[in-house]
């Protein structure tokens, strides 16, 4: 099984948390601020918010060219593939 760097990981997980459902890329990047706020002190400008923004969407256009996301391009939203439950070994699979 091939391994991915776990910022990539991190964002399958929330989306299999979330299966059936889609996320958008505000709603991803809200998820993840802990992460962000992990490896940068905390500022709340509107700045940080955008470049965060944009992390997540190239992660996001790197996990839909791998095949593990479908991502609807005009509205930011995201669903997780079933290529991309097997990857993170979630139990959604199993139901």
């Amino acid at each position: 099984m091939e391994t991915l760097p776990i910022f990539l990981i991190k964002i399958l997980h929330l989306l299999a948390d979330r299966y059936g459902m889609s996320c958008t890329l505000e709603e991803l990047t809200s998820l993840l601020t802990t992460v962000f706020n992990a490896y940068t002190p905390v500022k709340d400008s509107l700045s940080d918010e955008k470049k965060n923004q944009a992390k997540v969407l190239d992660t996001l256009i790197l996990l839909k060219n791998e095949g593990y996301i479908f991502l609807n391009s005009r509205s930011d939203e995201s669903t997780i593939s079933i290529k991309g439950l097997i990857l993170v070994n979630n139990k959604v699979i199993c139901n």
